[in-house]
């Protein structure tokens, strides 16, 4: 299976670096510039055609690793899949986030770093991107840099992690670095976002977040502290 694997993302970044050498023989521009140059629109379009295949590839690619993902668990198989897709569209932060996991689980916290922080070249506005590596740092216990990327991550829009997620990861980190009012500023946050998600939870949920509410509460209160 580890060969087979191999063999997959070998096949993927051929295919790739023949699309691109294929994209310079037509219009004579770098795969990815959107220059033109010469009088071959219909070079072009076909060039932007390849790139929406890629996309599709990488989507439908996806949806099928990340079935047996979840039907397996952390598996070392499934690695070069899923960087192949990262590969086929760099934009594809879903798979970042699934691969960098997988990574480090199997004990690679450099190699995870490496694909987040290439992942947040292609991708600078992910928030979710900035939560993985900080979620890296707080394993770590480096609380600075976890903060960091935390704060980056809270000024952006999160798609696959929730903002109270990534507040309560902003707690931890400056509980740690004993900044006491910013741990305050952020509980206080974190107990709005858990009174919001009260008035649309389900009732199984209810007992839970009341329970959290009132800790946060406790916490706020002078003689709670």
């Amino acid at each position: 299976m580890r060969i087979r694997g191999r063999a997959v993302l070998v096949m993927v970044l051929a295919g790739l670096a023949a699309a691109a050498l294929f994209q310079a023989a037509v219009d004579r521009t770098p795969a990815g510039t959107g220059g033109q140059r010469g009088n071959f629109p219909s070079a072009q379009n076909l060039v932007r055609f390849m790139g929406g295949v890629r996309q599709y590839l990488a989507y439908t690619f996806f949806i099928k690793t990340d079935k047996l993902y979840h039907l397996y668990g952390y598996t070392v198989e499934l690695v070069p899949y899923f960087l192949a897709i990262t590969y086929l569209d760099p934009h594809y932060v879903d798979a970042y986030h699934v691969v960098s996991d997988l990574v480090s689980s199997g004990g690679n916290r450099e190699g995870a770093y490496a694909i987040l922080e290439r992942g947040l070249a292609a991708n600078p506005a992910s928030a979710d991107l900035y939560f993985d590596l900080a979620d890296l740092y707080l394993q770590e216990k480096r609380y600075r840099e976890a903060k960091e990327n935390l704060e980056r991550a809270l000024s952006l829009e999160p798609r696959l992690v929730s903002r109270f997620t990534i507040l309560r990861g902003l707690e931890v980190a400056n509980r740690r670095l004993g900044l006491e009012g910013e741990t305050t500023r952020f509980v206080a946050e974190e107990m709005v976002s858990l009174r919001v998600r009260l008035y649309s939870a389900d009732v199984e949920e209810v007992p839970t977040l009341v329970e959290r509410i009132t800790e946060y509460a406790d916490y706020l209160l002078p003689e709670g502290r």
